[in-house]
C-alpha cells in the first residue's frame, strides 16, 4: 500500500468514524427525548383514567347513601335514564364532543343535585370514597401506594409526593380532590418494551464501535509493525550484500592469481556473507504459520551441556565485544528435543543478551533435566515491553534499541519451537540489571 494511499484511507476512515459517532449521538438524544415526551404523554393519560375512576367513585358513594332515604326506596329511580348536555354550533345544530367525559360529568352533576336536595342522607364518607377510588384505580390497572380523597376545604398533602386529581362541576371549580401516589412504576411498565430495546441498542451499538476501534488500532499496530520489519529487513539485508559485493569487487579488479591467501580470504566472507543471506531467508520462510503447523520435529534424547557448550563458544567467538559465558549444566542432565531447533533456542537467546546489553555482557546458564535458565546482566527490557517481546516482528524501539540489528523474529520462533516440545517459556527482566529467560522442560512423548 502506498503511504499516501494509507494516510488517505486513515482520514477516510476517521471522517466516517466522527460522522457516523456524530450520527449516533443524535439518534441517542432524539430517543431520550422521544422516551421523555413518551412518559409525559402516558402520565397525562393516567391523570385522565384517575380522574374519571374518581368521578365514578363520587357518584358511587352518594349512590351508597342513598340506600334508606326516599329517593333509595324505589331501585327504578337508580335506573335512571341520563340526558347529555350537547352543544349547539353556529348553524344551530347540537353536537356532542366529549361523548363518554359529558355522560360522566352530567351523571356526577345530577347525583349531586339530588343529594343536596335529600335532608335524610348521610353525611359524605370520604374514607368509602377513598375505598371505592382505590378500587377503580385498581380496575384500571393503576395501582397506586396510597389513595386520599378530600373536599376542598380539607388542607392538602404534600404534593411532592402526591399527584392531585379534581372533579369539577359544570363551572370548573372542584368539587372533590383525590391525592394518588405517584404511578412512575405503572408508566415504566407501559414504556419497558421500548426502553429495554432501546438500551440493548444502544449497548450494542457501544460494544460494535468498542470493538471496531480496537481491531482497527490493532491493524495500524500491525501496519506499523510491517512497515518497521522492512525498515529492519532492508537494513539487515545491506549489510551483508555490501560486504560480499565489495569482496567480489576487489576480486575482479584486483584479481592476483599468485595471492592465494587473498584469494581464499575474499572468497570466505562471501561465502560467510552468503551463508548468512541463506539463514536470514530460512529464518523468514520458519516464521510462516503454514511452515510451522507442517513443521516436523526429529525428537531425540540428547545431553544438553555439550549443545550448550558448543552453542556459547560459538556466540563468544563472533561477538563483536568481551563476552563471558558462564555454564552450569549437569553432567548427566538430558532431554528430549529436536538438537537442531533446540540449538537455535539457545543461540537466539545469547544473541539477544549480546546484543542488547552495554560495552560488555556477562551470561550465566544454569540447566539440568528439568529446566534451562539463561542469565544476563544487559540493559534489561521496560515492563510494558515485557508482554510483546515474544510477538511477530515485535521489537521495542525507544532508546538505542533500534539501532540495534533485527527483524523482531528470533523470539518469536523461540516460544513457537518451546511451544511445539510442550514446554513453557518465562521471562523477568528489569531495566539497567538484566533480564532472565526461564525454559522449563516437559516429556515430549506425553504432550
Amino acid at each position: 500500500m502506498d503511504i499516501i494511499d494509507y494516510f488517505c484511507g486513515m482520514k477516510r476512515f476517521r471522517t466516517i468514524t466522527i460522522i457516523s459517532l456524530t450520527a449516533i449521538a443524535v439518534m441517542v438524544v432524539a430517543n431520550i427525548v422521544y422516551l421523555h415526551s413518551l412518559y409525559n404523554s402516558i402520565k397525562e393519560q393516567s391523570v385522565l383514567t384517575a380522574t374519571e375512576a374518581l368521578r365514578r367513585a363520587d357518584i358511587l358513594e352518594i349512590i351508597s347513601r342513598m340506600k334508606g332515604t326516599s329517593f333509595g326506596e324505589d331501585d327504578s329511580f337508580l335506573r335512571l335514564t341520563l340526558m347529555i348536555q350537547g352543544e349547539k354550533s353556529a348553524d344551530g345544530a347540537y353536537e356532542y364532543p366529549n361523548l363518554l367525559e359529558n355522560i360522566d360529568k352530567t351523571m356526577s352533576e345530577y347525583f349531586h343535585f339530588i343529594a343536596s336536595g335529600t335532608p335524610d342522607m348521610r353525611p359524605r364518607d370520604f374514607e368509602a370514597v377513598e375505598r371505592i377510588y382505590h378500587k377503580e384505580l385498581g380496575n384500571l390497572g393503576l395501582m397506586p401506594q396510597n389513595v386520599i380523597v378530600t373536599d376542598t376545604l380539607s388542607g392538602c398533602p404534600d404534593l411532592e409526593k402526591y399527584w392531585e386529581i379534581s372533579v369539577n362541576n359544570s363551572e370548573g371549580k372542584p368539587i372533590l380532590i383525590g391525592y394518588i401516589s405517584p404511578l412512575s412504576g405503572y408508566i415504566f411498565n407501559r414504556m419497558a418494551g421500548i426502553v429495554v430495546t432501546s438500551a440493548v441498542v444502544l449497548i450494542l451499538m457501544s460494544f460494535l464501535i468498542w470493538y471496531l476501534l480496537h481491531w482497527v488500532g490493532k491493524l495500524r499496530s500491525i501496519e506499523q509493525m510491517k512497515e518497521d520489519f522492512t525498515h529492519n529487513m532492508t537494513h539487515e539485508l545491506k549489510t551483508p550484500v555490501a560486504v560480499a559485493y565489495s569482496a567480489a569487487d576487489s576480486m575482479l579488479r584486483y584479481y592476483d592469481q599468485s595471492d592465494e591467501q587473498r584469494n581464499k580470504r575474499l572468497l570466505t566472507i562471501i561465502m560467510q556473507r552468503l551463508n548468512y543471506l541463506s539463514g536470514m531467508i530460512e529464518n523468514i520462510l520458519s516464521m510462516s504459520m503454514e511452515r510451522f503447523r507442517t513443521m516436523q520435529l526429529n525428537i531425540e534424547k540428547v545431553r544438553l551441556k555439550p549443545i550448550v557448550d558448543d552453542v556459547a563458544a560459538m556466540i563468544e567467538m563472533k561477538a563483536g565485544k568481551p563476552v563471558r559465558i558462564e555454564t552450569d549444566i549437569k553432567d548427566g542432565a538430558e532431554v528430549s528435543t529436536d538438537p537442531l531447533h533446540f540449538g537455535n533456542i539457545i543461540s537466539n537467546l545469547l544473541d539477544n543478551a549480546v546484543k542488547y546489553s552495554g560495552d560488555a555482557v556477562e551470561i550465566r546458564i544454569i540447566g539440568d533435566s528439568h529446566g534451562l535458565r539463561v542469565s544476563d546482566n544487559g540493559i534489561g527490557i521496560a515492563k510494558e515491553n515485557l508482554p510483546h517481546i515474544f510477538d511477530k516482528f515485535y521489537r521495542v524501539t525507544e532508546g538505542d534499541r533500534y539501532e540495534v540489528g533485527g527483524y523482531g523474529l528470533g523470539l518469536y520462533y523461540v516460544r513457537r519451537i518451546v511451544e511445539m516440545h510442550g514446554w513453557s517459556i518465562a521471562v523477568a527482566s528489569e531495566e539497567h540489571k538484566g533480564t532472565t529467560f526461564t525454559i522449563k522442560f516437559a516429556d515430549y512423548e506425553k504432550r
